[in-house]
């Protein structure tokens, strides 16, 4: 089995630049970078971005609940606008019916209410003293 691809590009090697070679008479090399890291530093940084961070969640979360309190109180205010428009509409047409004669949806004659209370008072004055209470 033959491990040569012609999709695969051959292995280069390159040489290395100045910076990776430490010869003696350069002197001891340089120190590697970031091998003694300043935990106080880091902690003190890790502590700020927590922090901040859940000092911005909550700041946004805060403005989040004001932003739908304010949205619902419009709608609330709206729709009970509505419903006052509703209610208004609606006693003015039960009034109406109210006042004067026609037809229920049932098919009864409907009278005006003073008209249907004198009715039912006169019914009951017509009648004798010792039905009255049955």
């Amino acid at each position: 089995m033959s491990h040569d691809h012609p999709d695969h590009s051959p292995a280069q090697e390159t040489p290395l630049d100045a910076w990776h070679e430490h010869p003696l008479d350069k002197g001891v090399p340089q120190k590697e970078h970031g091998a003694h890291a300043n935990t106080h530093a880091l902690l003190l940084v890790f502590a700020v971005v927590t922090v901040s961070t859940v000092a911005f969640s909550l700041v946004i979360g805060l403005f989040f609940l004001n932003q739908v309190n304010r949205l619902k109180g419009q709608r609330e205010a709206d729709d009970f606008g509505a419903a006052v428009a509703d209610s208004a509409a609606y006693k003015k047409d039960a009034l109406t019916a109210q006042a004067g004669y026609g037809w229920t949806a049932e098919g009864n004659v409907r009278l005006p209410i003073e008209k249907a209370m004198e009715k039912v008072v006169a019914a009951y004055q017509d009648q004798p003293q010792e039905t009255q209470g049955q």
